[in-house]
């Protein structure tokens, strides 16, 4: 996949009310942000994104979005169950997301 196809969806999904998360790659992208947002060391690596997005998701609940496009992209996140399969274009889209710091 090249990862630049998840970055766009993500920042198209996030101006549509109805849009869905639809694979681990957004999800990875999406987790880099909130990870920014939320003041998280940046990770080396995603071994397992299950559970670094349940860690995340009680700190996710309490963060209040600086725009709807980050209102509408925590949204999608918390009601995205990720997969198991994690690879190197995972870990590119997290730390991707990482230095994108926000959706405008």
């Amino acid at each position: 996949m090249v990862p630049e196809l998840a970055v766009n969806a993500i920042k198209i999904k996030c101006g549509f009310p109805a849009a869905k998360m639809t694979g681990n790659y957004e999800c990875a992208y999406a987790l880099g942000i909130f990870s920014y947002q939320l003041n998280e060391a940046e990770k080396e690596t995603i071994d397992n994104m299950i559970q670094y997005k349940n860690e995340l998701s009680e700190k996710l609940k309490m963060y209040e979005a600086p725009n709807d496009k980050m209102k509408r992209l925590k949204e999608i996140l918390l009601d995205y169950e990720p997969g198991e399969i994690v690879d190197s274009q995972t870990d590119e889209l997290y730390h991707w997301g990482y230095r994108d710091k926000i959706i405008t």
